[in-house]
């Protein structure tokens, strides 16, 4: 059965109410998975519990409650509160912020030995047949068995009566009260072999007498007791429940004849398995305990942080050996000692020396607390190893350490994305902690060992490899791991120069003080990785480069430009630009870089190796093309061979991928308006008959709208010389070559959308009858016709025919029939909608055809 803790207890009952009243507020600190685990108890439990709390369960409906979190629909009246169940809802509110602060004083730190006595753990009852020690005292109510073998054999059962004696056949009465077991069994086998010639006894105990004692004091249920005449303190407080939180576990006294006879400490018994003291109690003896009289809190970093009862001169180093000394992770120079009762009535705060004896020998006080604090993540004589590495991680560091000894083998030791052009020495530098960059080559290091290009490290550096740039994935894994925090994604992105040099930006930045310069340059253009990077020594501008991952293919070597800031001495600001050659500097560094620098990468002009169109269909070489600058629609198909003798050049489909993009950015916008219109309907009170799914159907229709980017080409033209007709190619742009058509199509609002054979001669209304005419959400006003080549034309409407004359059907053509905007409501966006989904389809088409 499930067992609740009582925190889940005083929430879940107040769940029921919460869901009956659809409480908006109580739903944000009650999840679902608590309803349900309320849900899934006994009806008993449920019950028990409510009454526990004060609530009736019969006005919660946790099965059957229906829970209406939506606002009311545009036009539809709000939902009127009971002003009593307002009131309730903030009884419950109060009574939940109320079990939450107990709850939060339940988890203070318990104080130590009083879950001795907790029944729920463990029993200190004695049984009848525990072992009897030797010096145990016989009194009036003991049995004893007696056992004869020899000339006779017996058993006799013997118990003690009110004078103290046993009566023993053949051998009269024998005293035996206040004699010690052992005494007794000597006494009774003499007696045996004196009197019963050729007979020996054995002895022992059947059956133990009850005392009687009284317990006072601060147990939980004082008052008289019948107990074993084995019991000991311990067990006699188990009894009675254990000590009130006020009680001692240092104190407690037993009393005989009103003198005190012994002293029981729990502490001895708990910490140090001392049961010396716990002693076995008498007929008529009272257990008293008194009030605590010092309680102090050791917590931080010790093993057991609790609250400790400390007697009259025990010190801090007392308290902490109670609870259990310090944690691998404590920081063994300074404690802090929270005093009560200073100068002005005020606590004061103290720190301790932990290497100090005096100090620790300092006596505490009542509600005295001595915190142990972390030894925090700093490290000394260690290396801390991270980025693109088999084993990141702390490493020790020995004097003459060289970054080859902790990265040895660059196939053991280095991720295989790893740069092996670009890593850093990140070392504090004065005892403000901060820091200098180093700059070095991870392969010139491992193939140069013991060199000047294997760095020697010193104590607390950081080396950090970062992971080669991948132009294509650099931002993309920083932004994914941004927005979703995906263990793969962000183990993808920790190695990014982005992730690893941000912590090392801010420290140079906010390091720099008056006339110190921030120790940071940056760079753009064609580089793999422009941004901004640490100004590392004597470092020069190959260097930033490097850093920045090296230069892309097109750069242009010929000249780049260093821009520079400087203060001139009336403080001015002044910028300067130097230009140097690229290729030069790929051989002796280029010039030195300084504070701020930044360097520009220029781009070759007309630049694109990658940049490519798809041709498809009816050509005589259809496949992906790479294009240079310029390069136009006629120029790719003669490359491309021609067209076939079967390609039909009016129907040709040329899209682009920027105007896709546009036109699915447009269906969305176009979405929101229409959403924004009908709620400017519903507010103006104007008469619609559209539903709020309606909209709904029609938006998301939009929202998921892919946009062709078709682009109405004239093919024939442009291959036939015509400059106008001819388009200059993009990257990623398609051409699609259809085989000649012979088919009219029918789309939209007609009974039976479908491709019919063309036939010369028959007219706009020929082929809307054989679709099995138009359904009654047609516009036959607004009927259009899509050419092959993607353009519109209008056929005129005389009465109630389509004329002939107006417009010429030719193969490959779409007809569209459009709803009737009218049909729904005077809602003006509704043929705009109509016509971008129907012209998506015209283009979906268009391609099946192929």
């Amino acid at each position: 059965m499930l067992k609740p803790t009582s925190t889940f207890i005083k929430h879940m009952v107040l769940v029921g109410s919460v869901v009956a009243m659809s409480s908006v507020a109580m739903a944000q600190t009650i999840s679902p998975a608590m309803i349900q685990q309320f849900k899934s108890l006994p009806r008993a439990q449920q019950e028990a519990l409510a009454k526990q709390y004060g609530v009736n369960l019969n006005d919660v409906n946790l099965a059957g409650a229906k829970v209406n979190t939506v606002l009311a629909a545009p036009g539809e009246p709000l939902e009127q509160v009971d002003p009593e169940q307002m009131a309730l809802e903030k009884a419950l509110q109060k009574q939940l912020a109320e079990n939450e602060k107990a709850d939060q004083e339940e988890e203070e730190l318990a104080r130590y030995g009083l879950a001795l006595f907790d029944r729920e753990v463990s029993t200190f009852a004695p049984t009848d047949n525990a072992q009897v020690p030797d010096d145990y005292r016989l009194g009036v109510g003991d049995e004893l068995v007696v056992q004869l073998f020899g000339k006779d054999n017996d058993q006799l059962t013997l118990e003690v009566n009110r004078e103290g004696q046993v009566n023993f056949p053949k051998l009269g009465p024998v005293n035996v009260a206040g004699f010690t077991f052992d005494d007794a069994k000597a006494l009774i086998k003499q007696r045996v072999a004196d009197q019963l010639i050729g007979v020996e006894a054995v002895v022992s105990i059947a059956r133990l007498r009850a005392i009687n004692i009284f317990m006072a004091g601060e147990v939980v249920v004082p008052g008289a007791y019948s107990v074993s005449a084995l019991a000991t303190v311990s067990q006699a407080l188990y009894q009675a429940g254990g000590v009130t939180d006020i009680g001692t576990l240092r104190n407690i006294q037993v009393k005989r004849n009103g003198q005190v006879v012994a002293d029981f400490d729990v502490y001895d018994l708990l910490l140090r398995g001392d049961a010396s003291s716990d002693v076995r109690l008498r007929s008529g003896d009272v257990v008293f305990v008194p009030p605590y009289e010092r309680l102090v809190t050791v917590e931080g970093e010790v093993k057991r942080p609790m609250r400790y009862e400390v007697e009259a001169g025990e010190s801090i180093a007392n308290a902490i050996a109670m609870a259990g000394g310090y944690k691998s992770s404590a920081f063994k120079g300074i404690a802090v000692l929270l005093q009560q009762g200073g100068a002005n009535g005020l606590p004061v705060v103290k720190n301790i020396a932990l290497n100090n004896n005096a100090a620790l020998n300092a006596s505490l006080n009542d509600g005295d607390s001595v915190r142990i604090m972390p030894i925090g993540e700093s490290l000394d004589d260690a290396v801390l190893v991270k980025g693109a590495v088999v084993r990141p991680g702390v490493y020790g560091w020995q004097d003459g350490l060289r970054v080859s000894d902790i990265i040895g083998d660059i196939r053991r030791d280095l991720l295989p994305d790893a740069d092996l052009g670009y890593a850093l020495i990140v070392r504090e530098k004065n005892s403000r902690l901060d820091i200098d960059v180093l700059q070095f080559d991870v392969a010139n290091a491992l193939q140069n060992k013991a060199s000047e290009q294997d760095p020697v490290l010193f104590a607390r550096d950081q080396v950090i490899v970062f992971q080669q740039v991948d132009t294509t994935k650099l931002a993309k894994a920083v932004d994914d791991a941004d927005a979703d925090a995906d263990a793969e994604k962000m183990k993808e992105a920790a190695n990014t120069r982005q992730v690893l040099l941000q912590p090392i930006l801010e420290k140079l930045r906010t390091q720099a003080r008056a006339n110190e310069a921030v120790q940071v340059v940056s760079i753009s253009g064609a580089v793999k990785a422009p941004g901004e990077y640490p100004l590392g020594v004597d470092y020069t501008a190959m260097d930033l480069i490097n850093a920045a991952g090296g230069l892309r293919d097109s750069a242009y070597l010929a000249k780049a430009e260093i821009r520079s800031l400087s203060q001139s001495s009336d403080g001015a600001n002044q910028v300067t630009y130097q230009e140097f050659n690229l290729e030069r500097a790929l051989n002796d560094g280029g010039p030195m870089l300084a504070s701020r620098d930044h360097i520009s990468v220029r781009e070759t002009a007309d630049w694109n190796p990658t940049d490519s169109v798809t041709l498809e269909g009816e050509v005589m070489f259809p496949g992906t093309y790479l294009i240079q600058r310029g390069e136009t629609l006629s120029d790719i198909v003669r490359r491309a061979g021609g067209l076939t003798d079967k390609a039909f050049a009016a129907g040709a489909i040329f899209t682009r991928e920027t105007i896709a993009e546009i036109e699915t950015e447009r269906a969305k916008e176009f979405a929101e308006s229409v959403r924004r219109d009908f709620a400017s309907s519903v507010l103006t009170e104007e008469t619609i008959t559209s539903t709020f799914a309606d909209i709904q159907q029609i938006t998301e229709s939009l929202e998921k709208f892919k946009g062709q980017g078709r682009l109405l080409v004239k093919l024939h033209q442009a291959l036939g010389g015509d400059e106008g007709a001819d388009i200059t190619l993009m990257d990623g742009d398609k051409l699609v070559i259809p085989q000649k058509s012979n088919t009219v199509t029918v789309v939209g609002e007609v009974r039976r959308q479908g491709t019919h054979s063309f036939e010369r001669g028959l007219s706009v209304d020929d082929y809307l009858g054989l679709s099995a005419g138009m359904t009654a959400r047609a516009d036959n006003n607004a009927v259009y016709i899509v050419r092959a080549d993607g353009s519109v034309s209008i056929p005129e409407l005389s009465w109630t025919r389509f004329t002939s004359a107006s417009v010429r059907l030719q193969p490959g053509d779409t007809i569209v029939v459009p709803v009737d905007s009218q049909h729904k409501e005077s809602i003006a966006l509704w043929r705009d909608i109509t016509q971008i989904i129907y012209q998506g389809a015209v283009s979906i088409a268009a391609v099946a055809r192929l």
